[in-house]
């Protein structure tokens, strides 16, 4: 089984080894922790009222996490950065998959649009966006006087609680997770050539780069989405520097 993990202590070599790694295979993507836009996401207000409300926001961290890795090996695969490659992506999907079994992924492909192929730090502050709203419009239906900020969820009575985390938590349960599980199906089928390894390196995941305790969630979010990329028949490997 392929090793997905390079744990070590300060100075033990981990950055040497993935940038050696980057320098002996082909196809290698780097994801930096500073284009991820998690600053914005662990200063969201909203989110920090659900969770203090008691809302499970783990599986909107996956949710993240396979949408970046989506959208970096298609990037890569299909070589997209221009209006062209974008052009002929979309013609090669279409003659690719017309049967219903991809239809759901497809029709993700097509409802991100233009904003799938913008930068990582765009794409996921999108997302957080689209989420709060999603969480704000659906609590706001049951309590209309809510104030969604850090220390909001004290103002509500225990009835009140209950009913906006039960809302709030069937809104993040039902983020589009099902259709990314399509997605990773349709990149299954794409990438079918045992051949072609892909690898997605994060390096620099023990520094500070936001607050500890949504730091861990979020690694913790990663390690999980990492075992479901190990579903692909492809051999391709996700290594975290930590």
């Amino acid at each position: 089984m392929p090793h997905r993990l390079v744990v070590g202590r300060t100075g033990s070599g981990k950055s040497a080894l993935l940038l050696e790694l980057r320098r002996s295979e082909d196809r290698c993507i780097s994801v930096e922790p500073e284009s991820l836009a998690l600053v914005y996401i662990s200063n969201s207000t909203i989110l920090q009222f659900f969770s203090e409300l008691g809302v499970k926001l783990d599986i909107f961290f996956k949710l993240l996490w396979r949408h970046v890795f989506t959208v970096e090996i298609l990037k890569y695969h299909f070589k997209i950065d221009t209006e062209e490659a974008k052009a002929k992506f979309w013609d090669a999907i279409k003659n690719m998959f017309r049967d219903k079994k991809h239809a759901k992924a497809v029709e993700y492909l097509r409802t991100w649009g233009e904003s799938f192929w913008e930068e990582t730090e765009y794409r996921i502050k999108e997302l957080t966006t689209t989420l709060e709203n999603s969480l704000k419009a659906e609590a706001s239906a049951k309590v209309p006087h809510i104030h969604f900020s850090a220390g909001g969820a004290a103002t509500l009575t225990e009835e009140e609680k209950q009913e906006v985390l039960q809302r709030a938590q069937r809104v993040v349960n039902n983020v589009q997770v099902r259709q990314l599980s399509d997605i990773l199906d349709l990149l299954d089928d794409i990438l079918a050539d045992s051949q072609k390894r892909y690898f997605i390196t994060i390096d620099r995941l023990d520094e500070n780069w936001i607050e500890e305790t949504l730091r861990y969630r979020l690694i913790r979010a990663l390690i999980e989405t990492v075992k479901d990329f190990r579903r692909f028949g492809m051999r391709r490997s996700l290594l975290q520097s930590a």
